[in-house]
């Protein structure tokens, strides 16, 4: 009986733990703009090495980078606007679900969260706000 209860406290804290730490609507949108960030400065930088194959292992100049750099911002803001219009988060008490919805693929599952930690899903991230950041549009 005394195993039965010991059982019994472990999985209410355990279940109280993911429940106190269950991440909000901002933790999700902070994930899928630190995710797109990411792919943006990755994308720069593939643009960086293949100036420098083709200029003959010259260095981009200085207001190319900069260049770069304004335009990296700048679509990072854009990102930043598009997740906070079309994310809505459910929260499940213990998990939440991060959700995008559009006109073509209906509702995308973009990120879960749980005990304080968001896991984006990059393929969804990827299609819906290059589609988002495209036109312009939130729903």
């Amino acid at each position: 009986m005394k195993k039965i209860w010991k059982i019994v406290i472990i999985v209410a804290v355990a279940l109280g733990v993911m429940a106190v730490t269950c991440p909000g609507r901002q933790r999700h949108v902070d994930a899928g703009v630190k995710y797109m960030s990411k792919a943006l400065h990755k994308q720069a930088k593939t643009l960086e090495k293949t100036y420098k194959e083709q200029h003959n292992n010259k260095e981009m100049p200085d207001k190319g980078k900069q260049m770069m750099a304004q335009l990296e911002e700048s679509l990072i803001s854009q990102m930043k606007t598009a997740v906070e219009n079309v994310l809505v988060v459910k929260n499940y008490v213990l998990f939440s679900v991060g959700q995008m919805k559009n006109e073509i693929d209906g509702v995308t599952t973009m990120s879960v969260g749980f005990l304080g930690m968001v896991f984006p899903n990059k393929e969804g991230l990827k299609t819906d706000l290059n589609f988002y950041i495209c036109i312009g549009t939130s729903y």
